[in-house]
């Protein structure tokens, strides 16, 4: 059976369409280009495929020619109480360490689409996450929304100056850095091997202004439940073995028979679960080169020689020639061209 792209909350879509909408397009439009029908825009707790949600984020950035809205929008008062149940369930904990336990314990309430984890040491806790998605689905705009979102939730109900440790990026950025520095607090990495902030344990005990121990408790039993009755979404194979594949590019170490055995398995075995989902290990290779090298050339300074060098490949013609294949123009006309999200051939349009 082929992998489907996970469900995820449709809330934040909306959201964007709103947006899209100011710019002078149709709702009609908007649905027809996305696939999106009239009761899901008007259903608060709707759920659709979560590259919809990703998509939309992008198109919003193109037309408004804001490469920072993903980071505006995420600092509205209002808007994280729109995420319903979690956010609840979130803002009524005790502390800023209950907050974060309970948004990545209860994350499947919203959607299945994004994975995350809470790594706490005596030092520092960490936050990572990563979406289970194609590399070809653009995650760059909604990974900041989140991840200022949660920093901006956590300065407004703890009336505190929550300062991460760090921040890292799976996407690249060219432009724009330096307005996400100043919302940290930090020096923001990105082409990082994964999603993640870091913040001080200190700060883990900083009390919520929020907090309510009687509804956290109910929302809990609640959260608990709705997991419960949820269907277990199996984590796709071909998605795992793509960021194996990311990790081992440029090193030249992303073979079949060592990442199967990485991941406790027979290259043969490999070969039938990706089979199943509709693929298989070398369309997965050639689909995340195509992915990153849009990435790379659309936002970053990166040289054609070193962006072949990170994609496994020997050299830059070669690279070239493959970049021609994918997107039937060379690579060099898409370099540099951060400004234009929507370049012929490469985004999504209307």
């Amino acid at each position: 059976m082929k992998s489907e792209i996970p469900k995820h909350s449709a809330i934040w879509g909306q959201i964007i369409v709103g947006e899209l909408k100011k710019t002078g397009l149709s709702e009609r439009d908007i649905r027809k280009e996305f696939g999106i029908t009239r009761s899901q825009l008007e259903d608060p707790d709707a759920r659709w495929s979560f590259d919809k949600t990703a998509w939309l984020f992008e198109k919003a950035s193109a037309l408004t020619r804001d490469d920072l809205v993903g980071y505006r929008l995420a600092q509205s008062p209002d808007l994280v109480r729109k995420a319903g149940l979690l956010a609840y369930v979130g803002v009524s904990a005790p502390t800023v360490g209950g907050y974060l336990r309970n948004i990545t314990r209860f994350q499947r309430v919203i959607g299945d689409a994004s994975k995350t984890a809470m790594e706490e040491g005596p030092e520092t806790t960490r936050l990572t996450w990563h979406y289970d998605v194609p590399a070809s689905i653009p995650t760059g705009q909604y990974a900041e929304f989140g991840a200022v979102g949660t920093v901006f939730a956590l300065r407004d109900y703890s009336n505190r100056q929550i300062r991460p440790t760090h921040v890292r990026f799976a996407h690249q950025r060219l432009t724009g850095t330096e307005a996400l520095d100043r919302f940290f607090g930090c020096n923001v990495l990105f082409g990082a091997a994964e999603n993640s902030i870091a913040f001080k344990a200190a700060d883990m005990d900083v009390p919520l202004l929020t907090a309510d121990d009687n509804l956290q408790r109910t929302l809990s039993v609640i959260c608990e439940n709705t997991l419960a009755r949820m269907p277990q979404t199996p984590n796709s194979v071909a998605r795992v073995v793509e960021r194996q594949i990311t990790a081992r590019l440029a090193a030249g170490t992303a073979q079949q028979d060592a990442i199967a055995a990485e991941l406790g398995m027979s290259a043969r075995t490999l070969a039938r679960r990706l089979t199943d989902e509709g693929t298989s290990f070398a369309a997965v290779v050639a689909n995340l080169r195509k992915a990153l090298a849009r990435d790379y050339l659309l936002n970053s300074t990166l040289p054609l020689t070193e962006i072949a060098y990170l994609l496994g490949y020997s050299d830059a013609s070669t690279f070239s020639t493959a970049f021609r294949r994918w997107y039937g123009q060379p690579p060099q006309r898409l370099q540099g061209a951060a400004s234009n999200r929507s370049a012929p051939g490469i985004g999504r349009t209307i």
